[in-house]
């Protein structure tokens, strides 16, 4: 899978937990994660920019980015984010994640590093549908880009690094724990015996 595709992938999986909250603060928060996971705001914009109404039609809202005189949301009164096309074409950006045998990316060793553990996130926010409510489907998504952080080094692995994600983590225990016990052995390796965070 290319890295733009990803990229792409990345973008439109946070936008679409975002409903009623189509305005430029999402875009803010959206470039904060993606700067974490090393997408710079320059080519978040200019994917946000291609994939707007007036271009690839994959977004509600249209975009204005100058980088003189900063960017512009129009949001053309929609209520969610992805068009009928874009839920289609993240659908079909996630199948070619989960059936891509590799990764095409770039020749950053904190990219692939980075990267390497996107299948078990994939797997751990594949469980959404089984989510009774929009809320803890956005949960999960927040829940996702956290353990991405700590996977990726970006957030100090430190006790109670995920303390708030507790009652969420509690009450869907059943379909969370097969996904996540991946990503559990890896934190804790690292916890218990690899690295050191005095």
């Amino acid at each position: 899978m290319e890295f733009e595709d990803r990229m792409r992938e990345f973008i439109l999986s946070f936008l679409e937990t975002q409903p009623n909250h189509v305005n430029l603060k999402t875009v803010q928060t959206l470039i904060d994660y993606g700067k974490n996971n090393y997408y710079r705001a320059p080519k978040i914009l200019n994917e946000l920019a291609k994939m707007d109404q007036k271009h690839e039609q994959v977004l509600t809202t249209t975009f204005d980015v100058d980088f003189v005189d900063g960017v512009k949301l129009f949001d053309n009164h929609a209520t969610k984010w992805l068009t009928e096309k874009g839920s289609a074409y993240l659908q079909e950006l996630k199948h070619q994640q989960s059936t891509a045998d590799k990764i095409d990316l770039p020749h950053e060793d904190a990219v692939s590093e980075a990267t390497q553990f996107d299948g078990y996130l994939s797997q751990l926010t594949s469980v959404k549908n089984s989510l009774k409510s929009q809320s803890e489907k956005v949960t999960l998504q927040e829940f996702a880009l956290e353990l991405r952080h700590l996977l990726a080094d970006t957030k100090k692995l430190d006790k109670g690094a995920l303390n708030k994600f507790k009652p969420f983590v509690d009450r869907n225990w059943n379909e969370l724990s097969t996904p996540m016990t991946p990503i559990l052995v890896e934190l804790s390796r690292r916890f218990l015996i690899e690295k050191s965070y005095d």
